[in-house]
């Protein structure tokens, strides 16, 4: 059913180029953005008592093009696991590109904003995506695995 839908959203998706501008679909009830990538971008805001920012940073690193590998990440089903908190900046970006075992497993990939907005693609397999910055401050990279069995994840990301 999910290759279904997004074989329907390429279609949509051509169809808006064509006809005009297109780039909020809407799929199972949850808004999300169409990317240039092929994945939908969704955006999960915390209730009012999660929306907690995460814990300042004493101050900025400024790393430019810096790499951090994801090794071997185990997750267990309805878990999550999340990358060390890091800063980057607005209108740079973070590049996420991760393995999942086992095939076929749809997991969400994403990062937790310095507001504790979360934003997040999902994919099997192989998840390669990347999310363009809005605001300056501390980020992490995670892996959400709502499936019925455990995965294991490894990959990198860049900021």
């Amino acid at each position: 059913m999910k290759k279904f839908k997004k074989k329907l959203l390429a279609v949509l998706t051509v169809v808006g180029l064509l006809t005009g501008s297109m780039s909020v679909l809407a799929d199972s009830g949850d808004d999300g953005v169409l990317c240039e990538d092929g994945y939908i971008e969704y955006t999960e805001y915390p209730s009012g008592d999660e929306l907690v920012p995460m814990e300042p940073a004493i101050g900025p690193v400024y790393e430019i093009n810096t790499m951090k590998g994801i090794d071997g990440w185990e997750i267990e089903t309805g878990h999550s696991a999340t990358s060390a908190i890091f800063y980057a900046s607005n209108g740079n970006s973070i590049n996420v590109s991760v393995n999942i075992a086992p095939a076929d497993v749809d997991v969400k990939v994403g990062i937790v904003q310095p507001d504790g907005v979360r934003r997040y693609v999902e994919g099997d397999t192989t998840v390669g995506h990347s999310f363009a910055l809005t605001q300056s401050g501390n980020y992490k990279v995670y892996i959400q695995n709502d499936s019925g069995v455990t995965v294991t994840v490894a990959g990198s990301y860049v900021y």
